[in-house]
């Protein structure tokens, strides 16, 4: 709430100023979109899908033999002593918190990588949108869904642009 009063109170504050000066020149992009739509950020989902499937892999494995040992200590219960069924499940406690720390770190790392994808995506999304704010001479731009933007006349999206310019490499 107070970021939307703060963004609109900036507006009407410049808006005003500028109102008598010059003419006012308002983009919005879409930079969640620009994010999921770049060559970049499909490329950054399908790497992280793919290390996604290898951790998936890994700790499939892992349950699978959890679930094994399992199986076999509740089979061989009644037929082992206390002290190597006390081992077992011992085993059994130490190989599930191999798997919860393996699973933990997995979810940390993806976490990790996929906010340093965005990060290096989103660098070189500002660094364009700088550009074309420039070269275009917009007074302000934007981001849609973070400004408190409600509405907008699509004629001012500039994500269609951002994407081309990504695409085309050309940061001008």
């Amino acid at each position: 709430m107070k970021k939307i009063l703060f963004v609109s109170m900036i507006l009407v504050i410049f808006m005003t100023g500028l109102c008598f000066a010059e003419q006012i020149k308002i983009g919005i992009v879409d930079m969640q979109r620009a994010l999921n739509e770049s060559k970049e950020g499909q490329e950054a989902k399908r790497e992280m899908a793919k290390k996604a499937d290898e951790y998936k892999r890994d700790l499939q494995k892992l349950q699978d033999e959890l679930d094994k040992m399992k199986a076999d200590m509740e089979k061989q219960g009644a037929f082992l002593s206390e002290e190597a069924r006390q081992e077992k499940e011992r085993l059994f406690q130490r190989k599930l918190k191999d798997f919860q720390n393996q699973y933990r770190e997995a979810q940390e790392e993806l976490q990790q990588k996929d906010a340093e994808y965005t990060r290096k995506i989103v660098q070189k999304l500002e660094k364009i949108l700088r550009d074309i704010g420039t070269a275009e001479k917009f007074t302000i731009i934007l981001e849609k869904s973070a400004s408190g933007v409600f509405y907008f006349d699509k004629s001012i999206d500039i994500t269609d642009k951002l994407l081309k310019r990504a695409e085309s490499g050309d940061k001008k």
